[in-house]
């Protein structure tokens, strides 16, 4: 007689039972063998040669990308704040003082040529006409600077000296040859004639150094914004300036000639007074910036 307690139910071979769960599924084959597909890695089309998939993509999530050495912006003069500042500066100046100076500029013009005897050009000279007067002899002060600068960083390859310091120089040099220039055509005036043709030559020195400002502050701004023609524009100053040399030593030869015993005074004046600084000027312009590049690498 079967007991009163349920038996547990007999399961086929084939099936096991899930506690707490009413679904059935079949038994697994123990005899089943496992294969694996991936003997030799994932394959990849990246060019790492590692096999081991882990360390794979490890390597590609903290992989950081090697950059290349930072190099300074190359010293240039659309780039160097103090030449630009410098420019600037000259022209705001030349603006505020060009008002109304347009009859200065013409009295400038004639006393170029003039040898007549006159009342000097500065004698009753306003001052807006001399503040005029100044701003255009620093036009030409920067602009003869900066082509000194260009021929120099030319002549001597190993120039390290920036844009600006070497405007700067150069602007000084040319300041410092106009001073000696101007008291040594006075002298030598006050030396061989009177107080008024020493007046006159002085004078138009002055006139033509004021007045070539203009024609070569052109060239200059473009040599400075468009470089590829710097030499060029730089032949085309040396050749203002050449002219203006020449009008000056013609004002002079006017005023000072008499006979032909002054045709040798004036052969000796423009040799010793008009070639043999400008080698002097070379010379001492590459000790100058040599001497500033030094200290400014001590700095």
């Amino acid at each position: 007689m079967p007991s009163p307690v349920a038996s547990t139910p007999v399961l086929a071979a084939d099936t096991v039972q899930v506690t707490d769960s009413a679904v059935v599924r079949p038994a697994r084959d123990s005899s089943a063998v496992f294969v694996p597909q991936y003997i030799h890695g994932f394959e990849r089309s990246t060019p790492l040669r590692e096999s081991d998939p882990l360390k794979d993509l490890q390597e590609t999530i903290i992989a950081i990308p090697e950059g290349f050495d930072a190099a300074p912006i190359p010293d240039s003069p659309t780039n160097n704040s103090l030449l630009v500042s410098i420019v600037m500066v000259v022209f705001l100046l030349f603006a505020f003082t060009f008002k109304k100076g347009t009859k200065f500029l013409g009295e400038i013009f004639n006393s170029v040529l003039n040898v007549k005897e006159r009342q000097s050009l500065f004698d009753d000279s306003t001052v807006r006409e001399t503040q005029l007067r100044a701003v255009l002899l620093s036009m030409t002060f920067v602009s003869e600077g900066y082509c000194l600068y260009l021929l120099l960083s030319q002549a001597m390859p190993t120039l390290t000296l920036s844009v600006g310091a070497g405007v700067c120089c150069g602007t000084l040099i040319a300041a410092l040859y106009y001073l000696l220039q101007k008291w040594l055509y006075r002298g030598l005036g006050l030396l061989f004639t009177d107080a008024s043709h020493t007046r006159k030559w002085v004078e138009s020195f002055i006139s033509i150094n004021a007045i070539i400002s203009l024609p070569i502050a052109l060239p200059v701004l473009l040599m400075i914004f468009l470089p590829p023609w710097q030499p060029t524009l730089l032949l085309l100053v040396g050749a203002i300036y050449a002219i203006s040399r020449i009008l000056f030593i013609y004002k002079g030869f006017k005023i000072f000639y008499r006979n032909i015993l002054d045709l040798f005074y004036f052969i000796v004046y423009f040799c010793a007074l008009e070639i043999t600084p400008l080698f002097w000027v070379y010379k001492s312009s590459v000790l100058i910036y040599n001497f500033v590049e030094l200290k400014l690498q001590q700095l």
